[in-house]
């Protein structure tokens, strides 16, 4: 197996990873702000 191939490999494993993360850090918020709005509301 190629050295360069393994490492695209990995990188998008990390990558998917990250937006996975992202995503869900993103809807942690928005549920924050959703639960704030109706209280005020």
């Amino acid at each position: 197996m190629n050295l360069n191939e393994t490492k695209k490999d990995v990188n998008l494993e990390i990558r998917k990873e990250l937006e996975k993360s992202k995503l869900k850090v993103l809807t942690n918020e928005n549920d924050f702000l959703v639960k704030n709005l109706k209280k005020a509301g």
